[in-house]
């Protein structure tokens, strides 16, 4: 693999790090309420990381010679203004896990650097981490959604 291509797969941990969901709703502000003061804080904790990888995600871009370039939220992020935080809760998990599936596949693509792998697997697992925090907030009466399940929530808070 090229330093360009390092690079890229760099800037593309970055952008997970900096434009995930969670973080857009740290920006947004989603309405809360009284109940969701454990989800607040856990969603903040998450972003504290997020900011944390993606400064040393842009310190391993520049060691490199590449210019940290993370991209920007996804328009899509938009619709979900003024939603409450439990209600995007679905929301937050199937981008949690599409990020894990991103980061797993650059922790694959770095093998040629060490030095790089060890960082992005650092990511990952911190990534597979916030997954966990996310789903024990799940109501515990209801079994964890499947794939189908959260993309028809997903799919209907997109409609809404």
């Amino acid at each position: 693999m090229s330093q360009q291509a390092i690079i890229g797969t760099l800037n593309r941990l970055m952008a997970n790090q900096c434009y995930s969901l969670v973080n857009y709703l740290s920006d947004a502000t989603p309405w809360t309420h009284p109940g969701n003061e454990e989800l607040t804080e856990a969603t903040r904790c998450i972003v504290a990381d997020h900011e944390h990888f993606s400064q040393r995600l842009a310190d391993a871009i520049e060691d490199r010679g590449g210019s940290p370039n993370a991209g920007s939220y996804p328009m899509t992020f938009s619709s979900l203004n003024d939603l409450a935080l439990d209600y995007l809760l679905a929301k937050l998990i199937q981008n949690q896990q599409h990020a894990i599936e991103t980061n797993e596949r650059c922790v694959a693509d770095l093998e040629e650097d060490s030095q790089a792998q060890s960082l992005a697997s650092e990511v990952l697992g911190s990534e597979r981490a916030h997954l966990d925090i996310l789903k024990e907030f799940l109501p515990q009466n209801e079994p964890l959604p499947d794939d189908d399940e959260l993309r028809s929530l997903v799919a209907y808070s997109s409609n809404t």
